[in-house]
């Protein structure tokens, strides 16, 4: 028997119901952005980034995206490769570089920004504009919660109960 994708979801935290919902989004999305701009989704992300922050430097971008090690540098490998980006070291030391971009990488990241705009106007068509306004406000508000030292510090304190209930 077929698995039902849509019940299986409904049932879940919210954190995995937005899991499922950007993985299937950027999944669907993927191959318009490969064959309008020559990136996938989380490339130009990361490209938008770097444009906005000329000379951003690669740990910055596992910071603020909250990507891994491993695919961050894969990202911008690729964007380097397709030299959309270039990179430049740093006189004080080494292992440290800058990210800027190029003008083709400036061409490919306008491009981004109006396919993203195009395709988040599609997924956001079922709702109407007061519920898009309060899911951007919520949705911010709880970003810059778990980004709050006291996010974290509640959850230590609910580790801690947990281990002692054990």
């Amino acid at each position: 028997m077929p698995i039902d994708k849509n019940a299986i979801v409904e049932n879940r935290a919210l954190t995995h119901r937005l899991e499922v919902l950007a993985n299937e989004a950027i999944n669907i999305n993927d191959p318009l952005f490969v064959q309008r701009i020559g990136c996938t989704i989380r490339e130009y992300r990361v490209l938008k980034m770097i444009h906005e922050h000329n000379g951003i430097a690669f740990n910055e971008i596992m910071h603020v995206t909250g990507l891994d090690r491993s695919l961050v540098s894969r990202l911008i490998r690729s964007l380097l490769k397709q030299e959309l980006i270039y990179r430049i070291n740093s006189e004080e030391d080494a292992r440290r570089f800058g990210l800027f971009t190029t003008k083709a990488g400036i061409t490919a990241c306008e491009q981004g920004n109006q396919l993203s705009a195009e395709a988040e106007e599609v997924l956001f068509e079922p709702l109407q504009q007061g519920e898009l306004e309060q899911l951007h406000s919520l949705l911010n508000k709880l970003v810059f919660w778990v980004r709050d030292p006291t996010y974290k510090h509640h959850l230590d304190a609910l580790h801690t109960a947990v281990e002692a209930d054990a």
